[in-house]
């Protein structure tokens, strides 16, 4: 049960940021990296994440947000974080996701923007503006051809 991808990469994540709390930013660190190696997922130990978070897939997952609200979902794939390159980890760049939010795979959710409580997010949006509480972003919607449609 401990090597379960739902539980126990939240428990690292979690021994990460309460590592960089105590002021213990290198086995800080080190947790985040546990949690990559075994799950694919890679998520900032400066990250403040809230109880009740949901991660039924972690492959692929980058987590390097402010603050990530409580009873969140996120799927695999998803990018959350600064929009342009910040090695010093600067909350003012980062998203701040709202209570209840749910992030679809392959979403991106990149700048100093806030999502409201219970916001909805598609798979393979990019959210790079704030959304209200209970907003849904969904991606543009591609059109299907058959074969015998021509270009």
């Amino acid at each position: 049960m401990l090597l379960s991808p739902r539980l126990f990469p939240n428990l690292m994540i979690r021994l990460a940021y309460r590592c960089t709390v105590w002021r213990l930013g290198p086995l800080g660190r080190v947790c985040s990296l546990v949690a990559y190696v075994l799950f694919g997922i890679e998520v900032a130990s400066r990250c403040e994440i809230g109880p009740g978070l949901f991660l039924p897939h972690t492959q692929g997952t980058v987590i390097g947000a402010a603050r990530i609200g409580s009873n969140c979902t996120i799927y695999q794939g998803v990018t959350i974080g600064a929009r342009e390159l910040d090695m010093d980890f600067s909350l003012e760049r980062r998203p701040v996701i709202g209570d209840g939010v749910l992030i679809g795979a392959g979403a991106k959710v990149l700048g100093p923007i806030e999502i409201g409580a219970d916001v909805r997010i598609g798979s393979n949006a990019n959210v790079v503006t704030s959304l209200p509480p209970g907003a849904l972003a969904l991606a543009p919607a591609c059109k299907i051809r058959s074969g015998s449609d021509k270009p």
